[in-house]
């Protein structure tokens, strides 16, 4: 088994050295935390992950599921595990008090989430649909199916799924056919009828009961109403019976093999019955609640995998003796080196590292600016931070996930044809990664998402409000000090955001939505890639400020041996110094890619939509 590497001093360092995270106790809403329970909550994660998810990982993956008689059973110890996860209460992190909860934080539960992924991606799937569930039923929910529902998903008794996804349709959600028929003389409960697919955690045997959030249509409507259909219908005497939802089949996957992805069929045997949830005709706008969170657990799916990649990369780099120092190429007798000082390793560790720390970086502020905005005192400010939320969605679900798979690609990469075998634990990273760019609305959809819903509407307004924000820093004292090369820089990219944002605009204005829409992909990396520098850039500064009181109080001067020994010797200093370099590095190395997709959105090149393929 591998070993479970983790960069705890990182983390710590985004919420409370960066965010400042204790400062949200000042508001009423979490008055009752201090900063040192939030740090006590994210050690007892890493706790956990180690000891509890992490063990359970490799076996998850090589042994898989068995689906028998209709029902998915999960590998030994699962149970177990997911029984001492809930007991420990971390179903109801986020949810509010007055439900049950704990009502801490999102940005706390991002981090928690970050450790648990980072440790074993499988197992998350189960209790991170019951959270979007719970989630879905305590903001629209009556007090009845508030009273038979969330005290058992929180103690982990009963999980849930989201139900969206048919044959026929898969992005394009409207097109569903599964259906609703009233029941007479049971006001709000319906028969169900339809087949869902690719359902996240939709059979399992951890929990007695599966509460789905399925979307379905009532006979005669054209709008989707949302509707809660558990896989076992509670009697009045409390008891348990089965709601005809049958599991059809089991996906065989790339990677996530310990994750149920199931076929489910409801009401074959017309026995099928759902509890309208929320108004009747507005089950998307309900569910987008609830992917608008899912899609943010997809960023932190990246976030985790991404830094796993890194850790156990740069781990077997230490450790990997390979050739000679490319200074000492031509001595015959040149001592034999570590791997790690191989440059084109180092470029691809520090690539690994920077979008690591990056998408950690844009994960963990757009839940803080999801916390800001639920404690604004004033509509300005909470706008200000929920514009902010809105545009960071589609890009922490994208780019995050599209650069955990990159990181994981460079992993296997650092470990040369180890990489490649199942010995090393890199390459269920890589299986396991790729997942992450395709559920919850494709990261093309997602980009289609920023231009369209985001970029576009109100005038652009979101967008404003996300560069406004930028220009705190680009255009503060910062860009006088020792980043100004790159404060520069990511002004620059700033601007060409803004320049092809006005150009779609104008396109699009004038009907042109065809070209638009061939380079919203590009469009959304750039405006990653310019987010995540600019949150590099800010880390950087907080984390000089530190570094040079600690080589003040050391008495070290730079560029001089006794720094090379005191970075050897001094894990704070050493991380302070990487987050710098980590923020130069990918200003330098990797956002000019920026100007490389302006280039391209520029072209006025049409091939791809006028050839025949």
């Amino acid at each position: 088994m591998s070993e479970f590497h983790v960069d705890m001093r990182d983390i710590r360092f985004n919420l409370f050295d960066f965010l400042d995270l204790g400062a949200l106790t000042r508001f009423e809403r979490f008055g009752e935390f201090d900063a040192e329970l939030f740090g006590d909550i994210v050690d007892a994660a890493e706790d956990q992950s180690r000891k509890l998810l992490h063990p359970l990982n490799e076996q998850g993956d090589r042994v898989g599921l068995v689906f028998e008689n209709g029902r998915v059973r999960l590998p030994e110890g699962w149970k177990a595990a997911y029984k001492a996860y809930s007991e420990a209460g971390w179903n109801g992190l986020p949810i509010a008090q007055e439900h049950g909860g704990q009502g801490l934080p999102v940005t706390v539960n991002t981090a928690v989430q970050d450790l648990f992924t980072a440790a074993n991606v499988s197992f998350l799937f189960t209790p991170g649909l019951t959270m979007g569930a719970l989630g879905l039923i305590c903001e629209f929910g009556t007090t009845d199916q508030k009273a038979l529902y969330v005290q058992k998903m929180l103690e982990g008794v009963w999980s849930g799924t989201m139900c969206l996804t048919e044959p026929n349709a898969g992005t394009a959600v409207p097109d569903l056919k599964t259906t609703a028929q009233p029941i007479d003389g049971r006001p709000g409960f319906y028969k169900i009828r339809g087949q869902k697919i690719f359902i996240s955690a939709g059979d399992q045997d951890l929990t007695e009961n599966i509460v789905h959030m399925v979307l379905a249509k009532v006979a005669g409507d054209s709008d989707i109403t949302l509707f809660i259909v558990p896989r076992m219908r509670v009697g009045a005497d409390g008891s348990l019976k089965y709601n005809d939802v049958a599991t059809i089949a089991i996906e065989e996957k790339l990677g996530i093999h310990a994750s149920p992805t199931c076929q489910l069929a409801f009401g074959e045997d017309n026995d099928c019955e759902g509890w309208l949830i929320g108004e009747r005709g507005r089950g998307l706008q309900c569910m987008f609640k609830m992917m608008n969170e899912a899609r943010i657990a997809v960023g932190v799916q990246g976030v985790g995998l991404a830094n796993a990649a890194y850790q156990l990369s740069v781990a077997y780099a230490r450790e990997r003796i390979q050739g000679t120092h490319i200074r000492d190429s031509r001595k015959a007798d040149a001592p034999r080196v570590a791997i790690i000082e191989h440059p084109d390793v180092r470029r691809n560790l520090m690539y690994m590292k920077s979008v690591a720390e990056g998408a950690r970086a844009m994960t963990y502020y757009a839940s803080y600016c999801h916390d800001r905005s639920t404690v604004a005192d004033h509509e300005t400010d909470q706008k200000h931070w929920q514009h902010q939320l809105e545009i960071l969605v589609p890009l922490v679900k994208a780019w995050s996930s599209d650069e955990a798979f990159r990181a994981a690609e460079l992993g296997v990469q650092v470990h040369g044809g180890y990489g490649y075998i199942r010995e090393y634990a890199i390459e269920q990273v890589l299986r396991d990664a790729k997942i992450a760019s395709l559920y919850e609305g494709t990261n093309g959809v997602q980009a289609l998402d920023l231009l369209g819903r985001k970029v576009a509407r109100g005038g652009g307004v979101m967008m404003m409000a996300m560069l406004n924000e930028i220009n705190k820093t680009l255009n503060g004292p910062a860009k006088d000090g020792a980043f100004s090369r790159e404060i520069a820089a990511v002004a620059k990219a700033r601007d060409a955001v803004a320049q092809v944002a006005m150009g779609f605009g104008q396109r699009m204005m004038k009907g042109d939505i065809e070209y638009s829409a061939l380079h919203a992909t590009p469009f959304l990396q750039m405006f990653g890639d310019t987010v995540v520098a600019w949150l590099l850039i800010k880390q950087a500064i907080v984390a000089k400020k530190l570094y040079d009181t600690r080589m003040q109080k050391a008495e070290v001067v730079e560029l001089t041996e006794e720094l090379g020994r005191v970075l050897e010797d001094d894990a704070e200093a050493r991380f302070l110094h990487g987050k710098m370099n980590t923020a130069q590095f990918f200003v330098h190395q990797v956002m000019p890619r920026v100007h490389a997709n302006l280039m391209s959105i520029q072209s006025e090149d049409r091939s791809a939509l006028t050839v025949v393929l």
